[in-house]
């Protein structure tokens, strides 16, 4: 483990959702989108998709980045309002991030005062060295060693088909709807998530084998309030998340008296040193640099690396045992692409031919 694993930690928002006013969003235009079009995206961009959430009419970029509306020529939801709906995945809130530069305390505040209304904000903490084992988290709860304002949690593991753990999610909180709002931890493998997905993780992950992400969802007015305390009364991303994460959950070393009897009462249980070192790290970690995008070139890069010498392997191979396998994964067919995948796709579509052949013919002599 690195001298000062909290270094290479990062927060980041992981989900962010509001809904704003057609009168404020039309803004005398009448199929207008202003705030995408003030946040840097071309609404020509966007394809068309079903409504939900009472709205009947939808737009996506590439399904990381949704807007849910009301057309009035169709027919309308009985529970419906004159408003959109505007969500950002995970994805979705890496690409705004490169857009607002960062700035998310400015974003909240000028929605603020546009009186939209935050819905949803999840934010995560990655940790690319492990500082606190998962397992240990789960055998101080099934102990009962921990307090928490939250009645329940829950485990989840994903296993192949051998019974080897491929998969590690850690529930503290309900994710009950409340019309009040609600918030939760969760905590999960998401290194694992990448390599059961096939997909590309940061290169802090590549280099430690080691991804380990913890997300506090807020939800309604409980979001509200997370943004108030960071807008009002300059609070970081890093204390309010260590706040919370405090409010959540502590973990516990059981405590005895003086006549070596433990304490029933666990209000004098002391906090566990690795989980008050943990909350103490880390509530000092910034918010990260927006995560850049993987580029053609990087696509490339790591096509050469990773994926060229075993299609060369199965090139001979087949040349001896009479098959093809470029034939063959031409007639594979092909998932839907990721969140990730179809950003980067958006994002080289825009790129001039001319770069694109660079980029190729670098790839070819091996030089990106």
């Amino acid at each position: 483990m690195s001298r000062n694993p909290y270094k290479s930690m990062v927060y980041k928002v992981d989900w962010f959702a509001f809904t704003v006013s057609d009168e404020i969003d039309k803004n005398e235009a009448k199929n207008g989108f202003v705030l995408l079009e003030n946040l840097g995206y071309d609404l020509a961009e966007f394809e068309t998709i079903p409504g939900r959430y009472f709205y009947n009419s939808g737009l996506t970029l590439g399904g990381y980045v949704n807007i849910y509306y009301n057309d009035y020529e169709k027919e309308l939801a009985r529970n419906t309002s004159n408003s959109r709906n505007y969500v950002f995945t995970g994805q979705g809130c890496t690409d705004l991030a490169q857009k607002i530069e960062n700035n998310w305390v400015g974003l909240f505040s000028v929605l603020k005062n546009l009186g939209v209304k935050i819905t949803r904000l999840d934010i995560a903490l990655d940790d690319f060295h492990g500082v606190v084992n998962f397992n240990k988290m789960e055998n101080k709860l099934i102990k009962g060693h921990y307090r928490s304002s939250k009645k329940t949690y829950n485990v989840v593991k994903q296993a192949d088909v051998n019974g080897d753990i491929k998969g590690y999610t850690l529930y503290i909180g309900s994710q009950s709807k409340s019309s009040a709002g609600t918030y939760f931890l969760r905590c999960y493998d998401k290194y694992a998530q990448y390599r059961t997905k096939a997909q590309i993780p940061p290169q802090e992950a590549i280099e430690t084998s080691i991804w380990q992400r913890y997300e506090i969802s807020f939800t309604k007015k409980k979001a509200r309030k997370i943004i108030d305390l960071m807008v009002y009364e300059g609070q970081t991303v890093g204390s309010v998340f260590m706040d919370t994460m405090r409010d959540i959950v502590e973990f516990l070393e059981p405590t005895k008296t003086q006549e070596k009897e433990v304490h029933k009462n666990k209000s004098r249980w002391k906090v566990s040193a690795w989980w008050e070192k943990f909350l103490d790290g880390a509530g000092k970690v910034e918010l990260g640099e927006p995560e850049r995008d993987l580029d053609l070139g990087g696509l490339l890069r790591w096509l050469r690396v990773s994926v060229v010498p075993a299609l060369k392997l199965l090139e001979e191979l087949g040349e001896e045992k009479d098959f093809d396998i470029h034939e063959i994964i031409k007639e594979i067919a092909p998932p839907e692409y990721s969140k990730k995948q179809n950003r980067l796709f958006n994002n080289a579509m825009k790129q001039p031919n001319s770069v694109i052949l660079d980029y190729l013919e670098k790839f070819k002599e091996g030089k990106l």
